[in-house]
């Protein structure tokens, strides 16, 4: 059936807003994409430049936040069977990377301007943080993976143990 040419101009118009609003949900998308992958804005590092006693207690922050990291592995695979175990997890996770973030800026860990007092271990430092965070990602990976693939065994192996202990405890029935 042919088309009536006299309808083209309102085809072409709405063919034309068709495809507008289909680019900008599409520009949309993929902007919330870039920007979820690259994380939040973080400003710029202003101020004075740590000095050796700082650099040393920021050092020690470091290692801490890595002991709590690699405690609180530990302990997920000891609450694993529990319903919201991955859940505080995750949880746990945001706040201890905003912890790490803190600590960046605070130690202008990446600060790009000169060190006029040559003080050595920024760089080092950096490498060690991002070693750290590197785990932290590889931990994540492992949690959401085993979420996502294993979780209901680590449940119903929880079960089943509350279970046994209910049976074994229980007084035996008289008849």
């Amino acid at each position: 059936m042919p088309r009536d040419p006299r309808n083209r101009p309102f085809r072409i118009a709405l063919w034309t807003v068709y495809f507008v609003v289909l680019a900008f949900a599409l520009s949309v998308t993929v902007t919330s994409i870039v920007r979820h992958l690259r994380g939040p804005h973080r400003p710029a590092a202003t101020g004075v430049l740590p000095t050796r006693a700082a650099l040393r207690v920021c050092e020690a922050d470091l290692e801490a936040l890595h002991r709590e990291q690699n405690q609180r592995a530990w302990r997920l695979a000891e609450d694993v069977g529990e319903g919201d175990a991955v859940r505080r997890w995750e949880a746990w996770a945001r706040d201890w990377e905003q912890r790490v973030d803190d600590l960046s800026d605070r130690c202008r860990i990446d600060a790009g301007d000169p060190d006029p007092q040559r003080l050595g271990g920024r760089e080092e430092l950096r490498r060690a943080r991002d070693a750290v965070l590197s785990l932290h990602r590889a931990y994540r990976a492992q949690v959401n993976r085993f979420a996502r693939d294993q979780a209901d065994l680590a449940r119903d192996a929880a079960a089943a143990l509350l279970q046994a202990r209910e049976a074994v405890t229980r007084p035996p029935e008289r008849g």
